[in-house]
């Protein structure tokens, strides 16, 4: 069986504070985690009872795809295992796919996945392969996959959640069910039948956010540039964030202030000034926000926290 291309493994060397940072998210990931048993026979069970097997599979309501990619990569280094990332629109994904199954038959592995719609070939080849427990013999294969579901770690990440999330798990229905990662503030926004529903607590207050986020980046950002550098970039890259945070926040409850863009830009202050760094930030968010005529008060206050 060939094994996964290393273009497509994640690193998993995070720093500690981005550990810190997701410490309430995975400390309920873990907790889900302990109800997966050993291992996971797919045809036992009576579906008329609800779900008999807990799988290791997450999906996340994420409009960022900060949160969910860095919790995959967070997964595998708690677990010890290798981070894979697939895009469904590559046209070797099912192979790829299929090797990372079989892969799991020896030793857990974990795998991000940006969910692009509902019905996508990997969703669709996931669930058949569950169907079958994880042992088939693929189209051109000479030998067959087997695979083990519990050591499958799948993460879902949808940035594009409805205000009912699609969940393209198992059905809570049947033996096997995979949970649902989210905040989730609203009722209407979880599955029609939660069994396998696994809740976060809902997303700080801004004030709260602010504190956390500021802690996050200058820990994460430690060495690049001077302090009072790093302490300037910082207090504008959160106050840009949570400028944002307040536009979107209104039309979503499901999202939730994404650093990547502020860890980013604050890579480049061993190089650049902090009003270098800034401009290039906010520039960033900027272009990013809706240029409709309910954006413009929005659009004009990041403009201002721009550098002259």
């Amino acid at each position: 069986m060939a094994s996964v291309d290393d273009h497509r493994r994640r690193t998993t060397d995070l720093p500690p504070a981005t550990t810190e940072y997701f410490a309430p998210e995975l400390a309920t990931i873990d907790s889900y985690l302990e109800t997966v048993p050993p291992t996971i026979d797919t045809a036992a069970g009576d579906a008329a009872v609800g779900p008999i097997h807990t799988l290791p599979w997450f999906y996340v309501a994420d409009l960022t795809g900060w949160r969910g990619s860095t919790l995959a990569r967070l997964l595998a280094a708690e677990q010890g295992v290798a981070c894979y990332e697939l895009s469904a629109g590559a046209a070797d994904a099912l192979p790829a796919l299929w090797s990372l199954i079989d892969e799991s038959g020896d030793s857990p592995v974990v795998l991000h996945l940006d969910l692009q719609g509902d019905g996508g070939r990997i969703q669709r080849t996931l669930r058949e392969a569950l169907r079958r427990g994880y042992t088939h013999t693929p189209d051109g294969w000479d030998e067959p996959v087997r695979g083990e579901p519990a050591n499958l770690h799948v993460v879902f990440t949808d940035t594009t959640p409805s205000k009912r999330l699609a969940v393209p798990l198992p059905a809570a229905t049947t033996p096997t069910t995979g949970a649902v990662l989210s905040y989730a503030p609203r009722r209407s926004m979880l599955p029609e039948r939660p069994d396998g529903t696994t809740m976060l607590s809902d997303p700080p207050a801004l004030h709260d956010r602010e504190a956390e986020l500021e802690q996050f980046l200058l820990a994460a950002l430690a060495g690049y540039g001077d302090d009072d550098a790093r302490q300037q970039y910082v207090d504008t890259a959160v106050e840009i964030l949570s400028i944002t945070h307040s536009l979107i926040g209104k039309r979503d409850l499901l999202f939730d202030v994404s650093p990547r863009l502020a860890l980013k830009y604050g890579s480049l202050l061993d190089r650049l000034s902090v009003g270098a760094t800034t401009e290039r930030l906010g520039q960033d968010v900027l272009g990013q926000v809706p240029q409709s005529p309910g954006s413009e008060d929005i659009r004009a206050t990041l403009r201002d926290l721009l550098p002259k």
